[in-house]
């Protein structure tokens, strides 16, 4: 006879016990001589010191499950390992699993030990180099925990989860990738309980990393596009006056601003002053004059609606970007297309498409890793920055953009969120509807503002007012990144 794996893998051994505690150990150890064929092993688990920082990117490892095993099974895997099951830990397990050691035991023909043959030692995995800067994480991960238990104690019962990244927008280099709510990796080790299970899989899951999987509405963060689609377009002048005043509702499919709820109308404005103002009238306007397949094809100049092209398991969501190849759009719809409403995407691409309009048009590949070594220390894999695609704008464009995104933070949407930030910062709030329940809040932006060196998008799903809600966080992330106290209340 001979002994065989949970598998049918001759001579493996087969797992009788995991974890065992001390004293069956002893045990064990005290009656080998009686017990031939029972091997007791030590055997290296993960270990996960920052606990949460970074759970969701980081990922975690499991056992193997029959169905890996059977897609692996040729590349040396076993039954009793464990793979990376999501995140970095799935993505990069070919560098990280290092190899198994090796020893040869000669049996009698009954299986019993006789001696050992030969004996190869282990051999650890690779070591990532990540991009990320972890105080910029871990002021990314706490503002959208404090956020999210401010809103919920206010009047957004329903914001559970959010997004935050951050990326250099020179290198693509990411700085953070936030997800909440978020879990500690070291859960999974040996295995997750079923009350930590329920915990990370039920309600606002946190197994779903909302960063790269979460695709939303963008709402007023996709203005600039629309105002870039009518701009090289020719169809707007940057001195055309819009009347923003609740009789224009009747020319707009009886679409309204969000200034009047509160009684206000923004009144004769150009397309700047609307940029800053966050006026819908503005944008209704020139979403009555551009076609769907214009503000398409520009927010895809940008990449929205494709991967951005980031290494990391599951893979991201692609977002929608539709045009009148995929259905006809009726004038009210081009009308909300232009506002953000008839498109979804991913806070990761956000963060990418808004790092092309800080630096007037090229788009590096995000990436998280920025070498790869040896367990020795030497260098393996060198990930240099990647440009995925240069979007082409008129100067006069650019410099609308750069000028009405700074003026946002100083006197818009967002002036009272940056009030007192000592570094300038361009960017765009935005409140997405998404019905039924609350709108997503919204902020994408970069710094410094002339001389661009992170670019950070927020979602907040279901917070409300980008404003109010996003805000806050992204200004907590630049903080972190720029050494700036927050202000005292």
């Amino acid at each position: 006879g001979q002994t065989q794996g949970r598998h049918g893998i001759p001579y493996q051994p087969a797992r009788l016990l995991e974890d065992a505690p001390p004293q069956i150990v002893l045990k064990v150890a005290e009656h080998r001589i009686d017990l031939p064929g029972i091997i007791i092993e030590e055997e290296p688990y993960r270990s996960y010191p920052h606990g949460m920082l970074a759970g969701p990117l980081i990922g975690y490892v499991g056992q193997i499950s029959a169905e890996e095993l059977k897609q692996l099974g040729a590349l040396g895997y076993r039954g009793r390992d464990r793979i990376g099951k999501t995140g970095l830990e799935r993505e990069f397990e070919e560098y990280l699993r290092g190899q198994d050691g090796v020893t040869e035991i000669e049996v009698d023909s009954l299986s019993r030990p006789r001696g050992t043959v030969g004996c190869t030692e282990p051999v650890g995995g690779a070591t990532l180099v990540l991009t990320i800067d972890a105080r910029v994480q871990q002021a990314a991960e706490e503002a959208l925990r404090s956020q999210l238990q401010v809103l919920q104690a206010g009047n957004y019962k329903s914001a559970r989860a959010g997004a935050a990244v951050a990326i250099d927008p020179r290198t693509g280099e990411v700085l953070a990738l936030a997800a909440e709510p978020g879990y500690d990796p070291g859960w999974f080790v040996p295995r997750i309980s079923e009350e930590q299970w329920r915990r990370v899989s039920t309600g606002a899951s946190a197994l779903f990393n909302r960063a790269v999987s979460g695709a939303y509405p963008p709402g007023s963060t996709f203005k600039p596009f629309t105002a870039m689609a009518a701009l090289e377009s020719g169809l707007v002048s940057l001195d055309e006056k819009f009347l923003c005043t609740p009789s224009a509702s009747s020319r707009y499919f009886g679409m309204r601003c969000a200034a009047w709820s509160s009684g206000r109308a923004h009144g004769h404005q150009n397309l700047a002053q609307g940029m800053v103002n966050s006026c819908n009238v503005v944008f209704y306007e020139l979403g009555r004059r551009l076609t769907a397949d214009q503000m398409a094809a520009m927010a895809k100049a940008f990449g929205l609606s494709y991967p951005t092209g980031l290494r990391f398991t599951p893979p991201e969501a692609a977002g929608a970007v539709p045009d009148s190849a995929e259905r006809e759009f009726m004038p009210g719809e081009r009308l909300s297309y232009a506002i953000g409403q008839q498109i979804t995407v991913t806070p990761l691409q956000m963060a990418a498409a808004y790092g092309g309009i800080a630096m007037r048009g090229p788009i590096y590949v995000p990436h998280l890793v920025r070498q790869i070594l040896t367990p020795e220390g030497s260098v393996l894999d060198d990930m240099a920055p990647e440009l995925a695609r240069s979007a082409n704008l008129s100067k006069k464009t650019w410099d609308f953009l750069h000028a009405s995104l700074a003026e946002v933070t100083r006197t818009g949407t967002a002036a009272a969120g940056y009030a007192g930030f000592p570094v300038p910062v361009a960017g765009k709030t935005g409140t997405a509807q998404s019905p039924p329940g609350d709108s997503h809040a919204w902020f994408a932006g970069w710094a410094p503002a002339s001389d661009p060196e992170i670019v950070v998008a927020v979602l907040i799903e279901r917070g409300g007012g980008g404003g109010t809600s996003a805000v806050p966080v992204a200004r907590a992330i630049m903080e972190a990144y720029f050494g700036v106290l927050p202000p005292v209340d």
